[in-house]
């Protein structure tokens, strides 16, 4: 790869999580920003292809098409869900709501996608009497419970059903449980880590907290929201692709260790991006195991690191600056330690 490129590459994949931690008129547009390092890296790259944009496309689609009919369907159940949580908080505390909508957004991801996850995420904490930064971590945390949560099943997110696709040709039989035998030993646990993470960051509540503003729920909102999602999904398989020369080598050579810190690029990659260009049925599922569990482990340390961290800090107003200095922590201790678990067995 010519030294430009090279150069060019790193640039993209610094401002990519710099940007909006350093401006806060970036952090307004992060979606602009991601597409346009997306269009710039595929450029200098000499990457641009048909399949690249179909697939951009599509999965920006999907997500979208995902969330909208969310939105709908908790619009309609809206007073209802904010009227339980207030009532729950009321009789058991908040530690014990934030802890249970943590755990079962999680649980929700591998039924009905990581997208409709964050918004019943959203939808329970907001109506919560929490302090500011108190919301913001269990915020961040809860997406990292939601990430777990999505490579439990071909449902839960790209990633998933693009891994499931790459490895038809296994050795290995690949049944409707095979995730969630290969990762759910260390991605259950995950979820239920986050949610008592969360429920002992987040403070008891506040009595002149209040809960999040609710944002009336009209055409013109849902198109706003749907339409910063695509644009923001569509820059990050872009972006992934384009990044991909930095990481693409003979990955079938790299110890399984080395590929799961490898796999911490997720933090700015498109998750299915890397799934696809790494992933293959000749590797043990030892190999996928490690890489798998690294992805999920990162997508949270940034607010660029996954498409449904964007719907989290758009909805309960999170600035790209205090989820890093969240999620980056929490994601490398989760990192740390399931290094340490897959070692040792």
């Amino acid at each position: 790869m010519p030294t430009f490129t090279g150069v060019s590459l790193l640039l993209a994949a610094f401002w990519a999580v710099a940007g909006p931690l350093l401006s806060k008129d970036i952090e307004r547009r992060v979606e602009w920003l991601i597409l346009g390092l997306g269009a710039f890296t595929l450029s200098v790259s000499w990457s641009w292809s048909e399949r690249i944009l179909l697939a951009a496309l599509g999965r920006a689609g999907g997500l979208c098409g995902a969330l909208l009919l969310g939105a709908l369907f908790f619009s309609l159940v809206h007073g209802r869900l904010r009227d339980y949580s207030s009532r729950a908080e009321a009789r058991f505390g908040s530690r014990a709501v934030v802890a249970a909508a943590v755990f079962l957004s999680g649980l929700a991801a591998p039924l009905v996608s990581s997208g409709v996850a964050v918004l019943l995420l959203v939808e329970l904490l907001g109506a919560l009497k929490l302090e500011p930064l108190g919301r913001s971590e269990a915020a961040v945390l809860g997406c990292l419970a939601v990430g777990f949560g999505s490579g439990l099943s071909a449902v839960g997110g790209p990633a998933s059903a693009v891994l499931l696709a790459k490895l038809s040709g296994a050795a290995y039989p690949l049944g409707p449980l095979f995730l969630f035998t290969l990762v759910g030993a260390w991605a259950v646990p995950g979820i239920v880590a986050m949610a008592l993470c969360a429920a002992a960051l987040c403070g008891s509540s506040e009595p002149e907290a209040k809960p999040v503003d609710e944002e009336p729920l009209i055409l013109w909102n849902l198109l706003v929201m749907t339409g910063r999602i695509f644009v923001f999904t569509a820059g990050l398989v872009l972006l992934g692709e384009g990044l991909l020369p930095l990481i693409e080598k003979r990955f079938m050579g790299i110890p399984a260790p080395g590929f799961y810190w490898t796999n911490a690029a997720a933090a700015v990659m498109d998750n299915a991006s890397l799934v696809a260009i790494e992933m293959s049925p000749a590797m043990s599922q030892d190999q996928l195991r490690y890489g798998f569990l690294g992805m999920l482990s990162a997508g949270g340390a940034f607010l660029a690191g996954d498409a449904p961290n964007l719907v989290a800090a758009h909805a309960l107003k999170i600035d790209a600056r205090t989820w890093s200095r969240i999620g980056l922590p929490a994601s490398a201790a989760l990192m740390v330690f399931f290094f340490m678990s897959l070692v040792a067995l």
